[in-house]
């Protein structure tokens, strides 16, 4: 295996892991067990952490399956195509 698809694939598997966590501390809102109320700042914090977590686990579904290159192409062709538009207009 090489070594981009490990990489991804522990981009993917720690994108999860902080999804779960997030998930966790949007759920309970407690900083520890002797907590009587919610914290407004895990409820952000855990926000935050399921975005980081998407964002993770997007990279690496792109890193593994290499669609960045291909994203770069097509939005290269959109690009040419544009441009042959506005030749063909002037």
């Amino acid at each position: 295996m090489r070594k981009t698809k490990i990489i991804s694939l522990l981009l993917v598997i720690s994108g999860i892991l902080v999804l779960i966590v997030g998930i966790g501390m949007v759920q309970t809102g407690f900083a520890s067990f002797d907590d009587t109320e919610p914290r407004v700042g895990l409820y952000i914090g855990g926000i935050f952490t399921i975005i980081g977590g998407v964002f993770l686990t997007i990279a690496g579904i792109m890193i593994f399956f290499d669609f960045k290159k291909k994203l770069i192409r097509m939005v290269g062709k959109v690009a040419n195509a544009v441009e042959e538009e506005r030749k063909q207009e002037k």
